[in-house]
């Protein structure tokens, strides 16, 4: 498409815009709800992917030394391991203190703790915590562990929850999309529908149907970046107005960055422009066929 084509089509797709904006608004405001859902859902999702890899993150497994066996040996193995983040040792008698916390006033009831031998613990936590229980099992075939214990249960729903999020999520970012364009491919080619006999005057005084095409293209991609824009504003306004001061309460838990914000926001307008084009050439191609 040559330089004169180009502004031929900018031209009369920017006419078509004013002549028919009642229309064009519509459509446009059908684009910017479902983007504003779509975007709305993602920074949910985002949040409660930080919640919840904040949770993971602070399952720890406990292993007992077997009392037979160095301590300190058993923790340097345990470093060594690939699929271990991190190792904390503690001893019986750092136990015993952080036991005698709790047992303020009642010395009595302490003192049945220090006649027995407590065994030296290490704390341990996963680079990947969904590996928790296959490596738990490995861990208590191994020689100097005595016993192995971590949140199983806990743990099982964390992951349970993070996989709902996950697949969920997906299903209605799907499910919105296709709304949002179901609903503008119906609403476009109503407002085409209408300009039918303005279609049969360009192709009666020789106007290609590629051209034609091109015009309403282009207004349909128009219309899909004022929605998407519409609906960016809308939700990074959202995002400054509730996540941003959670972010600052809790900034080890929602970590996630602003640049991935800025992503979601881009890819919203983008994702209004494909949605107005691609709804625009359905709706044209029969109109121009039936023409």
């Amino acid at each position: 498409m040559n330089l004169q084509l180009c502004k031929y089509v900018v031209r009369d797709g920017c006419d078509g815009l004013k002549r028919n904006m009642g229309a064009g608004l519509a459509a446009s405001a059908l684009i910017g709800v479902a983007m504003i859902l779509v975007g709305v859902l993602l920074l949910v999702r985002l949040s409660l992917t930080d919640g919840m890899t904040y949770l993971q993150s602070q399952i720890a497994m406990k292993v007992y030394v077997d009392t037979t066996y160095e301590t300190e040996d058993v923790a340097d193995i345990l470093r060594e391991n690939q699929y271990i983040e991190t190792v904390k040792v503690e001893t019986g008698e750092q136990t015993l203190q952080r036991l005698a916390f709790f047992f303020v006033g009642k010395e009595h009831l302490l003192q049945s703790f220090q006649n027995s031998e407590i065994e030296d613990a290490i704390s341990l936590t996963l680079h990947n915590p969904d590996d928790m229980s296959v490596i738990a099992s490995e861990l208590e075939k191994m020689d100097g562990i005595a016993k192995v214990i971590y949140p199983q249960q806990f743990a099982q729903t964390i992951f349970d929850w993070t996989n709902a999020i996950h697949s969920y999520g997906a299903v209605l970012s799907f499910f919105f999309l296709l709304m949002a364009f179901c609903m503008v491919c119906i609403a476009i080619h109503l407002s085409l529908y209408r300009r039918q006999k303005e279609i049969t005057v360009k192709l009666l005084i020789g106007a290609k149907p590629s051209t034609v095409r091109s015009q309403f293209l282009f207004e349909g991609g128009c219309l899909g970046i004022f929605g998407g824009t519409l609906a960016a504003i809308v939700v990074y306004g959202l995002y400054h107005l509730f996540l941003v001061p959670i972010q600052h309460r809790f900034p080890v838990i929602f970590a996630f960055s602003p640049w991935t914000v800025l992503i979601i926001i881009v890819g919203m307008v983008l994702m209004g422009l494909v949605i107005g084009v691609f709804a625009s050439y359905i709706s044209t191609r029969k109109l121009i066929k039936n023409a």
